[in-house]
């Protein structure tokens, strides 16, 4: 027959000596361990945000030249504007509705950084003038007038 003692031992994974219990505290330990308080918990980066770019001014588009315009032919001719000033060549647009238009920028004034431009609008045939001046902002061109 078993004694009481190895019927004990043949029951428990451990003997009688503590094994059980130590490998238990080191478990609890390894739990804890990721609570440390002291330690402030990771925070995401809140996301920058995009500024977007500022849109062309309208020019001499916004003004009285412009006003028979519908928006798809202002659209035309601002971003053919913006084109011609900020390259320094010349452009040409074509509307939708039959205005069309031809801008002439001028050279560069080196002091200032601004360069005045002629933009002429044909509405059903007749031709409109004006005149308007860009200048440097960083590295693009604002339209000032």
């Amino acid at each position: 027959m078993q004694s009481a003692r190895s019927i004990a031992a043949a029951e428990s994974p451990k003997d009688a000596r503590g094994v059980l219990p130590v490998m238990s505290i080191f478990a609890a330990s390894l739990a804890l361990a990721a609570c440390n308080p002291a330690a402030p918990p990771p925070v995401a980066a809140a996301p920058v945000p995009l500024a977007a770019p500022e849109p062309p001014a309208p020019g001499v588009v916004g003004s009285a030249v412009g006003r028979e315009l519908d928006e798809k032919d202002k659209a035309a001719a601002v971003a053919a504007q913006q084109a011609a000033i900020s390259s320094g060549a010349p452009k040409t647009w074509k509307g939708g509705h039959g205005a069309y238009g031809f801008i002439t920028p001028g050279p560069e004034n080196g002091a200032a950084g601004c360069r005045d431009y002629t933009h002429k609008i044909y509405i059903n045939g007749r031709p409109q003038e004006a005149k308007g001046q860009a200048c440097k902002s960083g590295d693009s061109w604002r339209v000032t007038s």
